[in-house]
């Protein structure tokens, strides 16, 4: 199964995993641009203790490189995992949270039952 990578911006050491994602972690903006020009990202996550000056620089720079590229804000590690999925799932697959149920067998043999008697 190929994973889908994750940029994490943080001045903190994390050692985060998520599920089907492979993260990556840098502790500068200047670092993930570097980073950004490399390789494609599904998303950049920043830690909230970057200064809005950085991240808005860290958001310019993402709507030049590639648009399609989600900018999170997370607080810690813990709400690094629900946040990522969180902003990637519904823009990417938003018939994944749908869930249908398709009961027309149990239809079908009530609608016979009913009808025998």
């Amino acid at each position: 199964m190929k994973h889908l990578e994750v940029l994490v911006v943080t001045k903190y050491t994390t050692t985060q995993r998520i599920l089907n994602w492979q993260v990556f972690t840098v502790d500068t903006i200047e670092t993930a641009i570097e980073k950004l020009q490399q390789q494609p990202y599904k998303v950049v996550a920043i830690s909230h203790n970057f200064n809005e000056v950085d991240k808005r620089k860290l958001n310019q720079i993402l709507s030049i490189l590639d648009n399609t590229i989600i900018l999170v804000e997370y607080n810690n590690d813990k709400s690094l995992s629900e946040t990522v999925k969180a902003s990637y799932w519904p823009k990417n697959k938003p018939g994944a949270e749908r869930n249908y149920l398709d009961n027309w067998f149990e239809i079908k043999l009530a609608n016979s039952i009913h009808s025998n008697q």
